[in-house]
């Protein structure tokens, strides 16, 4: 049996008959120039061409490029859509026109301090991520465990911060965080039932979505952003006295955290200072 466009190139989705045709792409045909960049240059690992790993990656990328950029499902070339069930951290199964109504991010992340999928739509999640990521946020697979029918991997996700990233939180307030310029790496495992066509049936994703808020954020992971407290005063505290060296312990004590009640938010640490900032808005 020969194999699929979509598991022999990672961007035949792109290069298609169907990828020209009016209405297919959400906003028009996305541009991958900047990710390849960026995974050509940073990849961990180089699968030999047409070996197993080469060939799930490509369908993974094909796949991300179909429920991030085609809002029709029943165009997507790279599931079985009648069976396709899609979750995360062994949470809620979600249906093809349900991914693509939430959008991969939501899906992905969900509830956390850091992110409210609730509160955030498919446009604002990616152009979030689109804005943080300015050079791409690129994937790979790094290693595999197991062939088709059940195909597990783990994966890596990587891009360069190079903006601000700004979501709403699981309190519904609102943070900024400014670029910190500094390669962002997340780590995970998935594992996915394909058919006879390499085609996704069941696709499973394992990781902690905290991860990359601490990267982005540069905060402590123990922070909790529900138990901030809004003082009455106009001027915020910071969190250190920056004269010094003294590092944060990661377990501070989550009450002692002050934010500004002020309509204009002033950052937590002294902008004089080349730590990193991030502002409750």
């Amino acid at each position: 049996m020969s194999l699929p466009h979509y598991a022999v190139d990672c961007d035949a989705v792109l290069k298609d008959s169907m990828s020209n045709k009016d209405g297919v792409w959400r906003n028009g045909k996305p541009d991958y120039t900047k990710a390849k960049k960026l995974f050509d240059a940073h990849k961990s690992k180089s699968h030999s061409p047409n070996s197993l790993e080469f060939i799930i990656q490509n369908i993974v990328k094909n796949w991300e490029k179909e429920v991030s950029h085609k809002p029709n499902p029943s165009q997507w070339e790279t599931v079985d859509l009648a069976n396709y069930r899609f979750s995360c951290n062994g949470g809620q199964q979600y249906t093809g026109y349900e991914v693509a109504k939430q959008g991969t991010y939501n899906a992905l992340i969900g509830e956390t301090a850091y992110y409210s999928s609730k509160l955030i739509t498919f446009e604002e999640s990616h152009l979030a991520f689109r804005r943080a990521f300015g050079e791409g946020f690129a994937w790979e697979l790094t290693e595999l465990y197991s062939g088709p029918p059940t195909v597990s991997f783990k994966w890596r996700h990587f891009g360069r911060m190079t903006d601000f990233f700004s979501c709403f939180n699981q309190s519904g307030k609102i943070y900024k965080a400014d670029a910190t310029l500094k390669m962002i790496e997340l780590y995970g495992v998935c594992v996915a039932k394909v058919n006879e066509h390499l085609m996704i049936q069941d696709l499973e994703v394992f990781y902690d979505p905290n991860q990359l808020f601490t990267q982005l954020t540069e905060m402590c992971p123990h922070l909790s952003f529900d138990k901030i407290i809004m003082p009455s005063s106009q001027q915020a505290e910071p969190l250190l006295d920056m004269t010094t060296t003294t590092k944060v312990c990661p377990h501070l004590p989550l009450n002692k955290i002050i934010v500004p009640s002020s309509q204009q938010a002033e950052p937590l640490l002294d902008k004089k200072t080349t730590t990193k900032v991030c502002t409750i808005i």
